[in-house]
């Protein structure tokens, strides 16, 4: 299995030069041309199958990709493959292995502000405790969740960043910035407590080749600040994973290089309780839905119970994520090994520490 762009980001170029579509269905190439002329866009078709689209100092690609976002349909712009060849390239064949489908283009021209990001290295980190249940105001681990702001200074919602970087197809850049970067920041703000890595299965291709750079990064810190062992990495939206086998290789290269794996939002759905008995991970963070209110639920309690069950027999350590309240956190002492949530501390970019419940 390849690992397409794993070694760049394809940030679309400045410039004049030619937008080179090609539909994917032969039939829809005079619609799609005779929409084009009507919208006013220099078009014509230098070669059989292909529409060439004039990018000039009036119409930078940008504002053409613009134009063809509000012109055309989702469903048109996913059935044309794309390429842009800049002015006095001549078209050939070594530019059909650079081709997007249009509506992947689109996304990435909103995505600049994630290409500008990844490209300067600029990802930050805020880090949230994971308490033991029992003494919520001790440390037992730490999660990094990303932040980012745009070239001018805008914060930029975790989920805006990642479903850019999904339409863009900059998932794999995306996921792997964000892991080494986590690691770099915990090492710079002196986490040396077990520290938990968010990562996307989707988001890489072959496990030997993609989690290297990762591998690396962590070898590379001094072994008396952290061992391998701390570094949990744990697998998020497990509800769109659909090649159990895929999953199972990359858990497998984590746990050869010394590290632990967490499986994330256990109890959202089938998918996940499926997950927990095929891959056995070390540990699992209860879906917060399954821990909100938790304490006057006398079904949600029922629920919950059976899955901590399941996952004591199988040896699972089990973190309870999005605790709130004192209720929360007072049925769910004596049955999880760990909890997480605002009311012990909200992330932050220097470690906070730890508010017990009952303090004060």
């Amino acid at each position: 299995m390849s690992c397409p762009d794993c070694e760049r980001i394809n940030v679309l170029p400045d410039g004049t030069g030619t937008l080179y579509l090609a539909p994917v269905l032969a039939h829809t190439r005079a619609t799609l041309r005779r929409r084009l002329l009507e919208e006013d866009f220099a078009c014509s078709e230098p070669v059989s199958g292909i529409l060439a689209l004039s990018v000039d100092g009036e119409h930078d690609l940008g504002t053409t990709l613009s134009r063809l976002a509000e012109v055309l349909s989702h469903s048109e712009q996913s059935g044309c493959r794309a390429t842009f060849v800049p002015e006095g390239q001549a078209f050939g064949v070594e530019h059909l292995q650079d081709t997007h489908l249009l509506s992947t283009l689109i996304a990435r021209h909103k995505a600049r502000d994630l290409a500008a990001i990844l490209a300067a290295d600029t990802l930050d980190f805020h880090f949230q405790p994971i308490v033991h249940a029992a003494r919520p105001d001790e440390v037992f681990a730490w999660e990094a969740l990303v932040r980012a702001s745009s070239p001018a200074g805008e914060f930029i919602p975790p989920n805006i960043l990642f479903d850019q970087a999904r339409a863009a197809e900059m998932m794999f850049h995306l996921d792997r910035a964000a892991r080494i970067n986590a690691i770099r920041r915990a090492t710079e703000r002196g986490i040396h407590d077990h520290l938990f890595i968010n990562f996307n299965p989707t988001a890489i291709y072959d496990p030997a080749f993609c989690l290297e750079t990762t591998v690396r990064e962590i070898h590379g810190i001094d072994p008396q600040v952290t061992r391998p062992a701390g570094f949990v990495f744990e697998v998020i939206e497990s509800d769109q994973i659909t090649d159990t086998e895929h999953l199972r290789r990359i858990i497998d290269r984590y746990r050869n290089a010394g590290f632990n794996v967490a499986l994330d939002d256990l109890g959202a759905g089938y998918a996940s309780l499926n997950l927990l008995s095929q891959l056995r991970p070390d540990f699992v963070k209860i879906d917060r839905e399954l821990v909100s209110g938790i304490d006057g639920d006398e079904y949600q309690q029922k629920i919950l119970g059976k899955i901590i069950e399941l996952a004591r027999e199988l040896d699972i350590r089990i973190v309870a994520e999005g605790v709130e309240t004192a209720g929360e956190w007072r049925w769910l002492r004596d049955r999880v090994d760990y909890c997480q949530g605002y009311l012990f501390a909200r992330p932050a970019a220097e470690p906070p520490a730890p508010v017990h419940p009952d303090a004060g």
